[in-house]
C-alpha cells in the first residue's frame, strides 16, 4: 500500500506541476519560446470591461491559446512526432504533403484543383461586367489594361498531389473563368497557366515548400505578359532564359513548411536569375502610398523601380 500511496502521490505532484508551469515560466521565463509560425494574425489581449462582460471571457480565451508560454515550441516538437512517426500532417485542414516532398496548402487552392465549388453562370457574368468596367475607366485615362490569374501550385503540378484527393472536375476555376472570359470578353487576357505548363516540361517553376512560383517561373510568365503588351507597345522587348545566369541553392524554408512550425524535414531548391549584362532598372524612392489597414506586409507595398530616361510605356501592376 505505502508504494501505491506514494505513486499516487508522485502522480498528484508531478500533474499539479504541469498544470502550474505555464503560469510560474511566464513569470520567470525559464524556458524561452521560439517565434510563431503561423502565417496569420494571433488575437490581442481584450480590454476588461465591467459594463460590457459577456464578450470578454471567449476573446480572453482566444487570446491566451495563442500566447500562453511555449506555445511554439510545444507546436514544434508535436508536429515533428507526427511527421515522423505517422508521416501525417499534423494540420491536414490547412497543409497537404504531397509526393516527393511537395506541400500545397488545402483550403480554397486545393477545392480549385478539385474542381469543386464551381462558378455559376452569374458569377462568372460579375467577373466579366466588372472587368469590363475597369477596362473602360482606364482606357478613358489613356491607360491599357491587362489581366491574368495566378495559376495555384496543385494545378500545374497535379502529379505531386496524392492519388487519394480525387478531382471532381478536371478544370480549376482558373480555367473555367479564362475559358468564360475568352469566349465572352474583349479584354486583354493573359493565360499564364499554359505558359507554365510548357516551361515545367524543362524546369521547375514553383517552390516544393510555398505555394508560389519560383524566379525561373515567374521569368515565364512575366515574359508572357510582355509578349502580349508588345503587340500594343513594340518597343517592349521580351527575353530569353539564356540571358540569365542561374544560380541554385537548398533551402528548408517556404510559406507553407513555415506553417508545420519549420521542421527542418523538407528542403527545396531555390534559384536565383541574375541577367548577364546587369540590371536597367533601378530602385527609386516610392511615393508614399499608404497601405490599406491590415495589409499583411506593408513594406512591400510600394516599390517603384524607373530605367533613366527611358520612353517606354509605365507598368502599375
Amino acid at each position: 500500500m505505502t508504494g501505491i500511496k506514494f505513486r499516487n502521490i508522485l502522480l498528484s505532484i508531478v500533474f499539479i506541476a504541469i498544470l502550474s508551469f505555464p503560469i510560474v515560466n511566464a513569470k520567470l521565463n525559464l524556458v524561452q519560446d521560439i517565434a510563431s509560425s503561423e502565417n496569420r494574425q494571433m488575437a490581442t489581449e481584450p480590454n476588461l470591461e465591467l459594463k460590457l462582460l459577456d464578450p470578454f471571457p471567449s476573446k480572453y480565451e482566444k487570446y491566451y491559446t495563442d500566447h500562453f508560454t511555449i506555445r511554439s515550441v510545444l507546436i514544434k516538437y508535436f508536429n515533428l512526432f507526427k511527421l515522423k512517426l505517422y508521416k501525417k500532417s499534423p494540420i491536414p485542414d490547412q497543409v497537404l504533403i504531397g509526393n516527393d516532398g511537395w506541400l500545397f496548402l488545402v483550403g480554397n487552392e486545393l477545392d480549385s484543383y478539385r474542381g469543386t465549388k464551381r462558378f455559376t453562370n452569374a458569377e462568372l457574368e460579375s467577373f466579366r461586367l466588372e472587368l469590363e468596367f475597369r477596362k473602360k475607366y482606364l482606357e478613358k485615362r489613356g491607360c491599357k489594361f491587362y489581366f491574368m490569374i495566378a495559376p495555384v501550385k496543385s494545378n500545374i503540378y497535379p502529379e505531386k498531389i496524392p492519388e487519394n484527393i480525387y478531382q471532381i472536375n478536371s478544370q480549376s476555376w482558373e480555367e473555367q473563368l479564362n475559358e468564360y472570359l475568352e469566349k465572352t470578353s474583349s479584354i486583354n487576357l493573359i493565360n499564364a497557366h499554359g505558359v507554365l505548363m510548357d516551361a515545367k516540361k524543362n524546369e521547375t517553376v514553383y517552390y516544393k515548400l510555398d505555394n508560389h512560383w519560383n524566379k525561373i517561373g515567374a521569368f515565364y510568365v512575366a515574359n508572357e505578359i510582355l509578349s502580349r503588351m508588345k503587340i500594343d507597345f513594340p518597343s517592349i522587348k521580351t527575353g530569353s532564359i539564356d540571358e540569365y545566369t542561374i544560380s541554385k541553392k537548398i533551402v528548408k524554408g517556404g510559406n507553407i513548411v513555415g506553417m508545420l512550425a519549420d521542421t527542418n524535414l523538407f528542403e527545396d531548391d531555390y534559384f536565383t536569375l541574375n541577367p548577364k549584362n546587369g540590371y536597367v532598372a533601378k530602385d527609386v524612392a516610392p511615393f508614399g502610398y499608404e497601405p490599406p489597414k491590415d495589409f499583411p506586409y506593408p513594406v512591400d507595398y510600394e516599390n517603384v523601380r524607373e530605367i533613366e530616361n527611358s520612353k517606354k510605356p509605365k507598368l502599375l501592376i
